[in-house]
């Protein structure tokens, strides 16, 4: 009761209040009955959002009513009885207060704005192309989030969040810069446009009517005729034209004359087409191709480099991702000699570096793939203009020789209005006629002396070469004793682009006969198609000529480029090893290749001569499709040069005063050992078949002796087939240098020395010695494949030494029955540290069980693939092997099988 009693009270109290007011009002307004409502302002607050990230804003929005005006604490959106303001970027959570004022007073309201943490920017950068032509342009352009603001390393497209500009004409690989910035940080991401070599020779500086349906264009040049161009920036003459004759301040093309055409420039035809652009996983993969050359006369050799691939998979893209070449000529053939005669493909090739020789005039675009096994890339971005050597080569610029008799032009092969000449000493000949845009044919059949060495020391473009309709190739006999063909000299070190072809180099064996010798600086020669025979060497290109050369015209000769050495067959001198017996290939490289070549002794089953290729320093070379015979030495010796010891002053030789002691020593090889780094590296030696000699060693890479500070490092031995003989052979491949990758072999070891090895990891020098050779580290050993049939000692599929480490043995099969002790990795002089291993052959397997190859033993390259039933079959861990001996992709069915061949449908 007495709580209802309060309520009641309370409610009389608010009446009694209530009237009071009343009459109050009624008072003040002058009563007569009327009444006035008197109401203070109110006022309504929004914003677009409440909540927002740092480095956000959002917007603020008032009204109100029975206001005059209104201010808000932000001193923004105005004094209206409505309005709005944006908050700009917040990065703190900030309370806003509107006040709005009127008759009766003033009312407030307030509003928060929670501010997140922040967010970091994200930035995209694209390109319009990635590849372009020289002078070319393209578009760069950006989006992003997160962000404030952003700007170009370029300083053009403004500092907007999304933005774009235009290179403008690039003549030399650019990458640009986008940073973008907000509350949350900052981000950036490049792009790079890689721009094609510059063939701009000069500008256009006008056109006249040379007749009917021709142009002369007035330009300084050094064109031959036959050259195919590319004029652009004009308004009629844009286009590919081929050079029908030419001055050296014009040339003539085939178009029709148009008055008062604007100029523009020209440059020989093919390069990186503009525009053309890579696809696929391209966030993944950041694909690089660059040609040695765009454009020359048939038959053109090119390489190709894609060692600047990058990849988000790897750090290693040059072992890990697998390359994959097509040079648009199908009509180019097989191979005759290697591991798979008449199989393998001219017009493909896998690896990082790779070749190929254009023999027929035209147009081609090459594509590359690139793959991680699960991402891949591509792009035909490369054009080769490869012109006619009839048209290049028209007339009188072709010379045909005879030894006993006048050639006629126009018969027996001759071509027609070619100039004529019989000389039957080849040095004669080469002097008189091997000049620059000259071709020198020689008639086949004839026998052609050299009492002396013939020179050729004027640049290209220029063949000697053959012409004739016997079949029989023209034959060059050394009656003296020197070598047949000498490139270049100490005052010629710029000369370049010459073919020689279709000849047969005879040395009579003479102790001091080679068939091809350098004399000085040389770029861009081919050697296609070739017999040299009997001689003490087959080609002997030496840096230490150019060394010295050097010493009198300090860098005028550079390290060998672009040297081809094709389809020809090198047998040295038929004596086992000594003085008269030296290397088929002995050679300082860069950018070059030996492929498909028939090497050493093939006429019986004696070892002649000494190593068969021998690469004092080699830089990009692929050695690929080769048959290897029966060497006195090894069939491939690939070294470094020397490093000096710290502060060696340079020799009169062009090389280290003092040498190394140490591999730890950084004193670059001087001379031109050090041109590249002081390294042999980025080499590809891959489907080459060998048939070993009496030399215990097939193929070694590393220092030539425990003496010698030499580095070798970054070469892949990939799908070699190696084949014991002469009961002598111990090791297949020899590793002493450093991130060297063996993967895909075949190493058939029957009739072997006691001691047999697929793969043999080695340190030069004895075991703790203070050998200066450096040890070798980051070696892959992968899914290659060892054989032993007969009875023998000691067998392993790797042979690991004391000194190395780092080397990993995976998904390798070995079988050797006969074998009293077999394993798959012998480590007994290294231990269990020095490596690691898994999904191999396990010894029990090597001594006991057959992996059931189609064919035991095997004899033909499709007998080492192993049957459905073998345990080889999806027993391997995943590596980086995406294809194995036959090219096959791997893995078939997701999971990679041991050995060098993967079980693919349709094999059995």
């Amino acid at each position: 009761m007495l709580k209802n009693s309060a309520a009641g009270s309370i409610t009389i109290l608010r009446n009694f209040f209530a009237v009071l007011l009343a009459v109050s009002v009624l008072t003040a307004c002058g009563g007569g009955g009327s009444t006035t409502t008197i109401t203070t302002p109110t006022v309504l607050l929004t914003a677009t959002s409440t909540s927002i990230a740092s480095g956000s804003s959002t917007t603020i929005t008032w009204t109100s009513t029975n206001s005059t005006s209104c201010s808000s604490t932000s001193g923004s959106g105005g004094s209206g009885t409505t309005g709005s303001f944006d908050t700009g970027a917040l990065t703190t959570t900030t309370t806003y207060t509107v006040t709005c004022t009127g008759a009766n007073g003033s009312t407030s309201q307030s509003i928060t704005i929670t501010v997140g943490s922040a967010s970091a920017p994200v930035v995209s950068v694209s390109s319009g192309s990635t590849l372009i032509a020289y002078n070319d342009s393209t578009t760069v352009s950006w989006t992003s989030t997160n962000s404030t603001s952003c700007s170009s390393s370029s300083g053009s497209g403004g500092t907007s969040t999304t933005g774009l500009f235009d290179t403008g004409a690039l003549t030399a690989t650019t990458t640009y810069t986008v940073t973008c910035t907000g509350a949350g940080g900052s981000a950036n991401q490049s792009v790079t446009i890689t721009v094609a070599p510059s063939n701009v020779s000069s500008v256009i500086s006008g056109f006249a009517s040379a007749g009917v349906g021709s142009v002369t264009v007035t330009s300084a040049n050094t064109l031959t005729v036959g050259t195919a161009i590319t004029i652009s920036g004009t308004t009629s003459y844009d286009g590919t034209y081929t050079v029908a004759s030419r001055t050296d301040t014009s040339f003539t093309i085939a178009a029709t004359f148009v008055a008062n055409d604007a100029t523009g420039v020209w440059q020989l035809a093919g390069g990186m087409i503009s525009g053309c652009s890579t696809t696929g996983d391209t966030g993944a993969i950041t694909l690089s191709n660059d040609p040695s050359r765009f454009n020359g006369v048939a038959p053109l050799a090119v390489f190709f480099d894609a060692t600047a691939t990058t990849a988000t998979a790897t750090t290693k893209p040059f072992h890990d991702l697998e390359y994959r070449w097509d040079f648009d000529d199908p009509g180019s053939g097989t191979w005759v000699s290697g591991a798979q005669p008449g199989v393998s493909s001219k017009n493909s090739a896998t690896g990082p570096v790779a070749a190929h020789v254009f023999e027929t005039p035209g147009i081609y675009t090459v594509a590359l793939t690139a793959t991680d096994g699960t991402n891949t890339v591509s792009n035909s971005c490369a054009q080769i203009v490869v012109q006619d050597p009839d048209t290049v080569f028209a007339g009188t610029n072709t010379i045909c020789v005879g030894a006993t008799a006048l050639p006629t032009a126009g018969v027996g092969g001759c071509p027609a209005d070619a100039s004529t000449a019989q000389e039957s000493n080849f040095a004669t000949a080469i002097s008189s006629y091997a000049l620059t845009g000259k071709r020198v044919l020689f008639k086949s059949g004839d026998t052609f002396n050299a009492p002396s060495s013939a020179r050729i020391n004027k640049t290209g473009p220029g063949i000697v070469g053959a012409f004739g309709t016997t079949g029989a190739p023209p034959i060059v006999q050394m009656t003296g004793d020197t070598a047949i063909l000498l490139f270049s000299g100490s005052s010629t070190p710029g000369i370049k682009d010459w073919r020689v072809m279709d000849l047969d180099f005879d040395g009579l064996s003479k102790s001091a006969s080679y068939g091809f010798q350098s004399g000085g600086g040389i770029d861009q020669l081919t050697i296609l198609r070739m017999n040299v025979h009997d001689a003490h060497e087959g080609f002997a290109f030496a840096s230490t000529t150019l060394d010295i050369a050097n010493t009198t015209t300090p860098g005028g000769h550079s390290i060998y480029e672009q040297i081809a050495i094709v389809d020809s067959t090198f047998t040295p001198i038929h004596i086992q090893g000594g003085s008269g017996a030296g290397w088929s290939i002995y050679a300082t490289l860069n950018n070059s290749a030996i492929l498909g070549n028939s090497l050493g002794n093939t006429a019986d089953n004696m070892a002649t001569g000494s190593h068969i290729i021998r690469i004092p320093q080699g830089y990009k070379l692929v050695i690929s499709n080769n048959s290897f015979y029966r060497a006195g030495g090894l069939i491939i010796k690939m070294h470094g040069p020397i490093w000096c010891a710290t502060g060696s002053a340079t020799g009169s030789n062009g090389r280290c005063a003092s040498e190394s002691s140490g591999y730890l020593n950084s004193e670059l090889p001087h001379g031109l050992g050090g041109s590249t780094g002081g390294y042999t590296e980025l080499n590809v030696i891959s489907d080459n078949k060998v048939l070993a000699g009496n030399q215990g060693y097939l193929m070694h890479l590393g220092p030539q002796n425990e003496f010698n500070d030499e580095r070798v490092r970054n070469v892949i031995v990939e799908r070699n087939w190696y084949q014991a003989n002469l009961s002598l052979t111990r090791s297949a491949i020899v590793v002493g240098g450093s991130e060297i990758t063996a993967r895909n072999n075949i190493c058939d070891l029957t009739g072997g020395s006691n001691g047999r090895y697929c793969v043999n990891v080695k340190r030069e020098g004895p075991s703790g010695s203070n050998s200066p050779a450096p040890p070798p580290d980051q070696v892959r050993i992968y899914n290659n494949t060892a054989y032993s049939e007969d009875a023998n000692t000691n067998f392993a599929a790797a042979l690991i030494e004391s000194g190395v480490t780092n080397v990993t043995v995976r998904n390798n099969l070995a079988y050797a029955p006969s074998a009293s002790n077999s394993v798959l990795i012998d480590s007994s002089a290294c231990g269990v540290a020095c490596y690691t291993e898994s999904n191999n052959s396990n010894d029990d397997q090597v001594k006991n069980t057959s992996p059931l190859f189609t064919a035991t033993p095997p004899i033909l390259i499709t007998d080492w693939i192993p049957m459905p039933e073998s345990y080889a079959i999806d027993g391997g861990s995943g590596v980086p092997v995406w294809s194995d001996f036959f090219r096959t992709i791997r893995p078939q069915n997701g999971v990679i099988d041991i050995g060098a061949v993967e079980k693919a449908l349709g094999m059995y």
